[in-house]
């Protein structure tokens, strides 16, 4: 079901209006994303999935002012993003590189809090909080290098979380970790979702992934980019693996994502793609 455009404004805390990104090329313009609009109210948990090469890392880019978008804006709290906002932090799939190795776990988690010249008391009370909620608080002095894949994740989640960010985007965070860690993860993001209170985007290429964590997964089309369907998760607000993957409604969602999944790959366009809102068939 799409959500009431002109509710969905007035409540929004993300925004994103008429976004089209055109890549210059020697072979010519490439038209990566069309045209998206849609908004993320505070505290909502909103998975993006859609086929390779649909735009997901695209569309991310523009959303935290890290590219420019040819066209259409992206508003948080009502003000247009030209940049990285204060108010916005980014999860990379590439955990490894974006942890200084050569700094402790605490350090790390501690660094933009120190470049943004949050006092030391204050600093020290968001790192323990932030390492306590991902369950870290027994490594604050090891290196990345001497933790797991997922430990290392679970730091880059504790920078992101200590940053007091009001938006929490992840850009397929889990992709290089196995899938017992994945499980962990995918759990631990829904904890900290709650107890924080934050606004996530998750962009995930895992159809079971976005189903299990999200309250809503928005669905791209085949590049260009244009939204295929947004749909509202009707799953219990109290989720585990076990459980809520077996219950009858999980599997139904599942089948309904991947198979507009697979009518993207084959180019079906959603009725209202000239206007970029969600259409059905």
């Amino acid at each position: 079901m799409q959500p009431d455009a002109t509710q969905a404004n007035t409540e929004a805390t993300l925004s994103v209006r008429g976004l089209k990104k055109v890549y210059q090329t020697d072979g010519g313009d490439v038209e990566a994303v069309r045209n998206l609009t849609f908004d993320l109210r505070a505290g909502e948990l909103a998975c993006l999935v859609g086929p390779s090469g649909s735009g997901k890392t695209t569309l991310l880019k523009c959303i935290s002012g890290l590219m420019a978008p040819t066209e259409g804006e992206v508003l948080l709290d009502g003000k247009r993003v030209t940049g990285p906002p204060k108010k916005m932090a980014v999860v990379f799939q590439e955990y490894g590189r974006s942890l200084f190795p050569w700094m402790r776990v605490r350090d790390n988690v501690e660094l933009p809090l120190k470049n943004q010249g949050v006092p030391k008391g204050e600093r020290d009370r968001l790192v323990d909080n932030a390492l306590e909620a991902v369950g870290l608080s027994h490594v604050p002095r090891s290196y990345p290098w001497q933790l797991s894949g997922g430990m290392q994740q679970r730091v880059a989640i504790a920078r992101a979380i200590a940053y007091q960010p009001e938006v929490l985007l992840m850009d397929e965070p889990f992709a290089a970790v196995d899938a017992q860690t994945r499980a962990d993860l995918e759990d631990l993001i829904r904890v900290v979702w709650k107890k924080l209170g934050v606004t996530v985007l998750f962009v995930t290429h895992d159809i079971d992934e976005s189903v299990y964590l999200g309250e809503r997964v928005i669905i791209l089309s085949s590049s260009p980019t244009v939204i295929q369907e947004d749909i509202q998760i009707d799953l219990p607000a109290d989720r585990d693996q076990l459980n809520t993957r077996s219950l009858p409604r999980f599997t139904e969602l599942r089948h309904h994502v991947y198979e507009q999944i697979q009518l993207a790959k084959k180019g079906h366009r959603p009725a209202a793609a000239t206007s970029g809102g969600a259409g059905t068939e």
